[in-house]
């Protein structure tokens, strides 16, 4: 019988997310020796090489990339096992990530609603749809909330919510308050989120191919980076119909009328063979209850008096 412990999985698993054996051992609190041995004896027995060396570097070979997801779920239902016989069956620690739109405008709810239910919180983490994607396959995160399409085939989604991407401007901004045409729209300045972001490609996509001309003026990686400079005047930007209900930015913004409406999907998404503990279909099933409450894009803040 092939003897394997939890900890050469966690070795293992440690080494293959950082592609570093030096780095697995200072996440373990080991030396890299013992790092390096442990890993030894988990191939021996195991009778396979699990990692290709080239030019200093590491890299998972296929079977590796094949025991990733087998050896994560044992971990997984280690810690399981050892929060239930604590009394804290659904305590298990898991680590959720979201794309920025997400991040800015619903996680913060979602993490609230999810502590006043369990008492405590899972690790988030905010990115572009790129890293999120990246991270998942990496088993780097149990599930993550999505803006954008994902075409790797290890990768899984589901349907969450829709949201409404708007054209806005600053209250009292020229083209606010009536119909607006695209040609006119064609003459305006635009701040956008960078290339590679979910909410970019959806403008490059859709509201892009209505327009003759687009001058982008400036690109950023933060809504409140952007938020504040269409204030400011630098521009107008594309971006989810919630931050006109934002209680920061919302009373200084305007939705401007366009003659078509844009949605998009939201979504679950997980590596397709990742184990989800107890905690983490707990934290799905609150997102589901949060998105069955929000059915409808909300209405645009009313102006202040």
């Amino acid at each position: 019988m092939i003897s394997v412990t939890l900890r050469q999985l966690q070795v293992f698993l440690a080494i293959a997310k950082t592609e570093n054996v030096g780095t697995a051992a200072a996440q373990l609190f080991m030396s890299k020796s013992a790092v390096s041995q442990a890993l030894s004896e988990l191939e021996s027995r195991l009778g396979v090489e699990l990692f290709s060396r080239s030019r200093g570097r590491i890299f998972l070979t296929t079977e590796g990339r094949s025991l990733m997801p087998l050896a994560d779920e044992m971990i997984s239902r280690a810690t399981d096992i050892s929060e239930h016989f604590r009394g804290s069956s659904r305590s298990t620690p898991f680590r959720v990530g979201c794309t920025r739109t997400i991040g800015t405008f619903m996680i913060s709810d979602l993490l609230r609603s999810f502590e006043n239910e369990n008492g405590w919180l899972p690790t988030a983490r905010i990115a572009n749809n790129r890293i999120i994607t990246e991270k998942l396959l990496n088993f780097e995160l149990d599930t993550a909330l999505i803006e954008g399409p994902v075409t790797e085939h290890e990768l899984i989604t589901e349907p969450w919510m829709e949201d409404e991407m708007v054209v806005v401007a600053p209250k009292e901004y020229p083209l606010t308050g009536r119909p607006v045409t695209y040609e006119e729209l064609s003459t305006a300045r635009w701040v956008l989120r960078e290339t590679g972001s979910a909410s970019r490609e959806f403008f490059d996509t859709q509201l892009r191919q209505k327009l003759s001309d687009v001058t982008v003026k400036i690109e950023l990686n933060s809504f409140d980076a952007i938020l504040r400079s269409v204030l400011v005047g630098l521009g107008l930007t594309y971006i989810s119909s919630r931050a006109l209900s934002d209680p920061f930015y919302g009373r200084f913004l305007s939705r401007v009328e366009i003659p078509d409406r844009f949605m998009r999907q939201l979504s679950f998404c997980r590596q397709r063979d990742k184990y989800l503990s107890e905690s983490v279909a707990e934290w799905m099933n609150l997102c589901r209850r949060y998105a069955e409450g929000r059915a409808k894009p909300q209405a645009p803040a009313a102006d202040p008096d």
